[in-house]
């Protein structure tokens, strides 16, 4: 299949696509020795129109000035809030609590340096109960004095009679009707980082005392928001690769792209400071060589913008480029890419200032995204690439004996392009060449300041097979095509290569045939 490094080698290879030779076939009323002028193609080409039907690994995009872009995309990392959460509720959810103290927090499981100044429960059942050993009736009184609703802590009472000495202790629970926690938020006092729990136990007639056999359990716990800081933690993306096969068909020369960048684009829903940490960014090129990427947003690692506290559910996009102004881009994507192997991670809270503080929802999300644009301007010195056609030349006839063929080109790219071909049989065996060396085909347009092409380029060919040649080639069943590209000015000016701009081919033949 032919790939975008041989997106001009359909102007220049309109004989190839004549492979059933319909216009030679009309040849019945032909003598013995007589020469016909056969018209085969008369077609215009533009490069929108070669990469119409191209299937390939990159997405096409044509700015406003009309320069295609080919844009290749990775994802480098995603996360959300699930884990962090998730943490929170294991540590919680379907534990028994006992209630050994008057006062005690529960436990409560955050990542290491973690404070929180404010969560909001999104479910959750809290059920608890007791049994009592004295002979007195019982009120005990479980409070969550940093548990709120409407203003209101959360306060929750329960009685059980009097022991009376017989094998079972009285009791009371709640396991058959938990009380509802969704839409309490916990506000914790200055200077603690948990949830509280406070009871009071008061014996009829006699005065306050502890409980001996109570405890506690969360269910079904999830938080909807978390305010606060969340220590430094690493958010691994792992490696991945992106495939660059613009080269696929490469053999030799030199590409050269004056303007491509790769932007790592961040969508960000996280409340809280986070840095990216680059740990691997390399290309590897045609040539075997593996070129990192260097900068200063490499280095220090792009800092994540991000909504504040009074932009919770807001999603925050930003777009980190990387040019030839601020890295070595430039360098490394001009030098014939193949892949780009990255692997970077994040940090919350890099800097560890526990004065900033941040939030998180149940919603929250960060991804990171690159894309990777080459854009067709730029310049090429004998860039060479190479592909295959099936060419059927037996269904000429036995009658056809020699023929020459005139290829004249009308071209407003400012690309010319020598070109070689050599035709196989069957079995692969090289037959023949298409010309004795590589041949100019396809002139160059002379290009202004900007790169963009002025004028329109002439170029007119003769491709000559007379009967010792021909006999050779009829068994050709395929041929393939060396296409040699240079920009105008032999690489030495950066030019532009249109949507619009295109290539007119007029191919004829003088065809030699015999009655048989």
């Amino acid at each position: 299949m032919m790939k975008y490094g041989l997106l001009i080698l359909p102007l220049v290879l309109l004989l190839a696509s004549c492979q059933s030779f319909d216009d030679f076939e009309d040849t019945s009323g032909a003598v013995y020795d007589a020469d016909y002028a056969l018209p085969i193609a008369n077609s215009r080409l533009t490069i929108r129109d070669a990469l119409k039907n191209a299937s390939d690994l990159s997405t096409l995009r044509i700015d406003e000035e009309g320069v295609i872009h080919f844009e290749y995309f990775g994802d480098v990392i995603t996360q959300n809030s699930d884990t962090l959460f998730e943490r929170i509720n294991e540590s919680l959810s379907g534990q028994l609590v006992p209630l050994l103290a008057n006062r005690f927090g529960l436990p409560l499981a955050t990542a290491q340096g973690t404070s929180f100044d404010r969560l909001i429960f999104k479910s959750g059942q809290l059920s608890w109960g007791f049994q009592n050993p004295h002979p007195e009736p019982v009120t005990v009184t479980l409070r969550l004095p940093d548990v709120y609703k409407d203003g209101q802590p959360l306060e929750l009472t329960g009685q059980a009679p009097g022991y009376n000495g017989g094998s079972n202790l009285p009791f009371y629970n709640t396991l058959l009707n938990p009380k509802d926690l969704s839409g309490y938020e916990v506000l914790p006092a200055a200077g603690t980082d948990s949830i509280y729990v406070e009871y009071e136990l008061i014996r009829e007639g006699v005065g306050p005392d502890s409980v001996a056999f109570g405890g506690l359990t969360i269910s079904n716990l999830a938080f909807s928001y978390m305010e606060g800081y969340f220590g430094q933690e690493e958010q691994k993306g792992g490696r991945d690769t992106i495939i660059i096969d613009f080269f696929d068909n490469w053999v030799n020369g030199d590409i050269y792209f004056a303007d491509p960048t790769v932007t790592f684009r961040i969508e960000n829903s996280f409340g809280i400071p986070t840095r990216s940490r680059v740990n691997l960014f390399n290309v590897f090129t045609v040539r075997g060589d593996i070129l990192p990427l260097e900068g200063e947003l490499i280095d220090n690692g792009i800092d994540f913008q991000y909504p504040g506290l009074d932009e919770a559910g807001q999603t925050v996009v930003a777009d980190y480029v990387f040019n030839k102004d601020n890295s070595n881009i430039d360098v490394i994507l001009g030098a014939g890419p193949l892949a780009i192997d990255y692997d970077v991670d994040a940090l919350t809270h890099p800097d560890g200032n526990t004065d900033i503080r941040g939030f998180l929802t149940d919603s929250s999300y960060y991804k990171v995204d690159i894309e990777v644009d080459l854009p067709l301007y730029g310049s090429a010195v004998s860039f060479l690439a190479r592909d295959t056609f099936e060419l059927g030349l037996g269904d000429l006839g036995d009658g056809a004996y020699a023929a020459e063929f005139k290829l004249v080109s009308e071209n407003e790219l400012p690309l010319k392009v020598a070109l070689q071909g050599y035709f196989l049989d069957e079995a692969g065996q090289v037959l023949d060449s298409l010309f004795a060396q590589e041949q100019l085909v396809i002139d160059g347009a002379a290009a202004d300041e900007d790169g963009v092409s002025t004028e329109t380029a002439v170029q007119t060919t003769f491709i000559g097979f007379p009967e010792g040649r021909f006999s050779r080639i009829k068994p050709t069943s395929r041929i393939i095509i060396v296409a040699s590209f240079t920009t105008t000015g032999d690489g030495a000016q950066q030019v532009k290569l249109l949507a619009d701009q295109g290539v007119d081919i007029k191919l004829g033949a003088i065809l030699s045939r015999r009655n048989p």
